[in-house]
């Protein structure tokens, strides 16, 4: 039988904060930290923004829900004009290299 040491078994235990995963007591503490600032700045920012002044009264939730929705919105068109360009630059280069094949008499 294999006795562990307190740190290597805090080291083989995961803790799960949602899917981020944290392995050992300092990380689990950085985590809570992290989470506790991220609280205080979403109650913050309504007084600091004047842009975000209608959210004063609401819950940090229902704030986080509503930045969490731009964000999605944000990543989502950025992505789409990606996809866009990517597919305009491809067309670009179908073409050109179709012209290439024409000009020295090749056909696809």
């Amino acid at each position: 039988m294999t006795m562990y040491s307190e740190s290597e078994l805090e080291q083989k235990i995961f803790w799960s904060l949602c899917s981020y995963m944290v392995r050992s007591c300092k990380g689990i503490e950085i985590m809570v930290n992290l989470i506790n600032i991220s609280y205080c700045v979403m109650k913050l920012l309504p007084y600091v923004d004047n842009e975000f002044a209608d959210y004063k009264d609401k819950s940090v939730q229902e704030f986080r829900f509503v930045i969490s929705e731009g964000i999605r919105k944000q990543i989502f068109f950025t992505g789409f004009v990606q996809n866009i360009e990517t597919q305009i630059k491809s067309k670009s280069v179908i073409s050109a290299i179709k012209q290439a094949f024409r000009k020295h008499g090749c056909h696809l």
